[in-house]
C-alpha cells in the first residue's frame, strides 16, 4: 500500500482548526470527524455538523484523495502545549500517523469522496459586511453578549426571560448587533462599527451562533458576514482562511413550518411536505392545502389551510351571492371565487396552533358540506363580462399542487 504525506501542518494552521472541533465539543455537537483534502494546491479541513459547515483552508499542498480523520489526532496536535510546533500527517493502510518533535500518534481513518464545496450565490438581495476580526468580535461581544449583571441577583426569579436571539443589521456602511435584556430586567444592549457594506437588511440570529464566531473568528484577519436581506436562511463568515455557513438565522415561517409538522405527526393526518414547503393534508377525502406566509415588519407569521370546493365553477350571480353570504355569516373560514374555482380558507396564527387538528378536520367538513350546497350555482351560467378600459393582466393566483 502507498502512502500518502498530506503534509507538514504548521501551528497557526492546527490551531485554526482546534479552535473549531472545541467550539463543536463544549456544544455538545457531534461531528463523526474531519475530512482533509486538497483543492486548487492548498489544504482544506471541512467539518460538517446539522447547523453548520466550516471549511478551513491551510497551506500550500500536494497529494490526491479526501480522508476522514478522528477528531482526537487533529485535536491532540492543534491542542495548546500539544505539540511542538508543525506536525506531519501521513496516511498508510487505513492508519493516520501524527509525528512532531515529541513524537507520533496514529489512528485509523478512512477515504472518502472528494467533497464538493457549494459557496452561497451572490445575489442583490445579499446583504454584506467587511471588516477586521477584532471590530467584529468588539461589536458581537458589545451587542450580543449577557449582560454583565446578568445572574448578579439576590433572589431567585424564574420571571426573569433572556432572548432567545439577537439582531444583526447591515446598512450604510456599519455593522449593527443589538439585543433585548428587559424581559431579564436588565436593559437594551446596542453597539454598531464601521464597515464596508453593499446591500441592506436585518435578521434574527439564534444566540447559539455566538459559539462560532468567539472560537472561529481570528482576530488579525479581515472578515465579510452576509444573509439575504430579505429571506435569509443561513449566515455566510468568510476570511482568508475561513469559510463558515451557519445555519442559524431565526426564519419565523420555517419555524412555524416546523412546529405544524410535529402536530401533524402526533395527531397522526395523513400529509406530504417538502423541507420549508407547502404542505399537503388529506382528510375525509378532502385535499388541504397549508401555505406560510411571513407577513411586513415583525408581524407574527401564519399558516393559511384551503382548499378547493368546486372546480370548473362559472361565475354566476347566485354562487356570488352565496359566497358573499357564507363570508358575512361570521363562520371562521372565508370563500372566494378564482380562477374558475370556489375556494375554502382559514388563516391559523402561531399562538392558536393548538387548534390546528380541529382547524382541518372544520374545514374538511365544510367543504364537504359548502360543495353540495355551491355546485348547483356554480354550473349556472356566468355573468356577463364587465366592460373595462384595457389594463395590463397578472397571473391568476391558484391554489399550489401540494400532492401528487
Amino acid at each position: 500500500m502507498s502512502t500518502t504525506n498530506i503534509g507538514l501542518v504548521d501551528s497557526t494552521e492546527l490551531h485554526h482548526v482546534f479552535e473549531s472541533l472545541m467550539m463543536f465539543r463544549s456544544e455538545g455537537i457531534n461531528v463523526p470527524g474531519i475530512t482533509v483534502f486538497c483543492q486548487h494546491g492548498r489544504r482544506k479541513w471541512l467539518v460538517i455538523a446539522k447547523e453548520f459547515t466550516i471549511v478551513i483552508t491551510g497551506d500550500s499542498a500536494d497529494f490526491t484523495g479526501a480522508y476522514k480523520l478522528p477528531l482526537t489526532i487533529v485535536a491532540n496536535a492543534g491542542r495548546p502545549r500539544a505539540a511542538a510546533g508543525a506536525v506531519e500527517f501521513t496516511i498508510r493502510d487505513g492508519m493516520v500517523t501524527a509525528s512532531s518533535s515529541l513524537g507520533t500518534q496514529t489512528l485509523p481513518c478512512n477515504s472518502v469522496p472528494m467533497p464538493k464545496l457549494e459557496r452561497t450565490a451572490v445575489s442583490r438581495a445579499r446583504a454584506t459586511a467587511q471588516l477586521g476580526g477584532k471590530e467584529l468580535l468588539y461589536t458581537i461581544f458589545s451587542g450580543a453578549n449577557p449582560p454583565f449583571e446578568t445572574n448578579m441577583v439576590d433572589d431567585d426569579d424564574d420571571e426573569r426571560k433572556t432572548p432567545d436571539h439577537f439582531l444583526l443589521r447591515i446598512e450604510d456602511g456599519q455593522l449593527h448587533v443589538s439585543s433585548d435584556w428587559t424581559g431579564a430586567r436588565l436593559y437594551l444592549m446596542r453597539a454598531h462599527t464601521s464597515a464596508i457594506t453593499t446591500g441592506a437588511g436585518q435578521i434574527k440570529v439564534d444566540p447559539d451562533m455566538l459559539n462560532i464566531i468567539y472560537n472561529c473568528v481570528d482576530e488579525d484577519s479581515t472578515w465579510t458576514l452576509s444573509y439575504d436581506g430579505k429571506e435569509s436562511l443561513d449566515i455566510v463568515l468568510e476570511s482568508d482562511t475561513h469559510y463558515i455557513v451557519a445555519k442559524m438565522v431565526i426564519a419565523p415561517a420555517a419555524k412555524l413550518h416546523e412546529r405544524v409538522v410535529k402536530i401533524l405527526e402526533r395527531e397522526q393526518f395523513d400529509f406530504h411536505t417538502t423541507a420549508g414547503g407547502p404542505i399537503g393534508v388529506r382528510h375525509d377525502g378532502v385535499v388541504i392545502s397549508l401555505d406560510f406566509f411571513q407577513r411586513d415588519g415583525d408581524a407574527a407569521p401564519l399558516v393559511r389551510l384551503s382548499t378547493v370546493v368546486t372546480r370548473d365553477a362559472n361565475e354566476s350571480g347566485d354562487l356570488l351571492r352565496e359566497i358573499n353570504a357564507h363570508n358575512q355569516s361570521g363562520s371562521v373560514t372565508r370563500l372566494w371565487f378564482d380562477n374558475g374555482a370556489v375556494h375554502l380558507a382559514i388563516d391559523v396564527l402561531p399562538d392558536n396552533l393548538m387548534g390546528l387538528a380541529q382547524r382541518l378536520r372544520l374545514l374538511s367538513n365544510e367543504a364537504g358540506r359548502l360543495r353540495g350546497v355551491l355546485d348547483p350555482f356554480a354550473a349556472e351560467s356566468a355573468l356577463p363580462p364587465k366592460r373595462r378600459t384595457r389594463r395590463r393582466t397578472t397571473k391568476p393566483k391558484v391554489q399550489p399542487e401540494v400532492w401528487d
